[in-house]
């Protein structure tokens, strides 16, 4: 029977063969159902990369600019900005880099919209070395698939008609409001390598506590605080770094009224002042490590937290009205001079 075929037959059956496999094949890669592994993502130099755009989805008029200076990377939303938080650039590049499909979504643009990859959808994120882009993404929808326990992000490189499955959050890592993109650092290093903080108040309310020889805690007038208390209200004064970002606030010709200076190991001295503001945040708060922040005094009682008077140091009686942690205030802005800080 093959010997009838002949050459000519033989080359139609295999032709036919091909295009039946080939027919295969896209059809399945229509309906995502090819799983495989390639490197769609170009080699990226992290040392020449100095630049990312965010275009998120509440907000494509408006994206999120970031800039490598130095050390540190600076994110701005129209013209409002400060150092961008340490782990977010650096995490989004890392992520991108690492991307390795799992499968086809589709490779037909009438599909974009359902996977969320189109313009209006997704969300871009563009990398650049000086102004020259790099890598130019489309992140779209998000998925979990409980039975496989396997997260999926979809995403499309601009400029392709291929859409793929990714694992991982991706898309729900770049989902971020803008604020969450910001550094909110005030306080140094770990709260067990402070040794000494000063806080200077107004009049005479302030005071200096830091440890003694034995690693407990002790006023400066070398009276004992309640260990426990102290420690305490120390580790609060520590856990200062979400704070509400308030914008644009202009601090110079403006006095603080309130500083505390934050000594330890292995770190240089920290000082974070309060300036006295409107009636919505009460004081706005700066630190020297985050010198282009400023945060709201009265959003999550930040004020009250770094401020501790003396007397929340010694251990109170629950139903002792001197329980209630007490409140520094101000009743007018006046000028001080203080030569710790200058």
């Amino acid at each position: 029977m093959i010997r009838k075929l002949g050459n000519k037959g033989l080359l139609l059956i295999l032709v036919l063969a091909l295009a039946i496999f080939g027919l295969f094949r896209y059809i399945s890669n229509k309906r995502g159902e090819n799983t495989f592994k390639t490197a769609i993502i170009p080699k990226i130099d992290t040392n020449k990369l100095d630049g990312m755009i965010i275009f998120s989805k509440q907000n494509k008029q408006k994206p999120y600019v970031f800039t490598r200076k130095g050390k540190y990377w600076y994110v701005m939303q129209g013209d409002i900005g400060s150092r961008a938080e340490p782990r977010s650039a650096s995490y989004t590049v890392s992520q991108l880099e690492q991307i390795s499909p799992d499968r086809l979504g589709t490779n037909d643009p009438k599909d974009w919209k359902d996977f969320n990859v189109n313009d209006s959808l997704g969300t871009r994120v563009v990398l650049l070395y000086d102004k020259d882009t790099v890598l130019d993404v489309i992140v779209g929808r998000f998925s979990y698939i409980p039975q496989q326990k396997q997260a999926i992000s979809y995403m499309r490189i601009s400029g392709q008609n291929e859409v793929y499955a990714i694992p991982g959050f991706l898309s729900m890592n770049l989902a971020n409001e803008f604020d969450n993109w910001r550094d909110r650092k005030e306080m140094p290093a770990e709260v067990t390598t402070w040794n000494k903080l000063t806080f200077i108040y107004p009049g005479d309310s302030g005071f200096v506590i830091k440890k003694d020889s034995t690693k407990k805690w002790v006023f400066g007038d070398g009276t004992y605080p309640d260990s426990a208390t102290a420690v305490k209200v120390i580790r609060e004064v520590s856990e200062q770094n979400y704070g509400t970002f308030v914008n644009k606030f202009d601090s110079n010709g403006k006095t603080p009224l309130f500083f505390v200076k934050v000594e330890g190991k292995d770190f240089s001295p920290a000082i974070i002042k309060a300036f006295p503001a409107d009636t919505t945040n009460g004081y706005v708060i700066n630190s020297s490590l985050n010198p282009g922040a400023f945060f709201s005094g009265k959003k999550g009682g930040m004020f009250n937290k770094l401020f501790p008077g003396k007397s929340s140091f010694y251990k109170q009686e629950a139903n002792s009205p001197k329980a209630k942690k007490k409140k520094i205030s101000v009743s007018k802005p006046f000028d001080i001079v203080i030569s710790v800080v200058a």
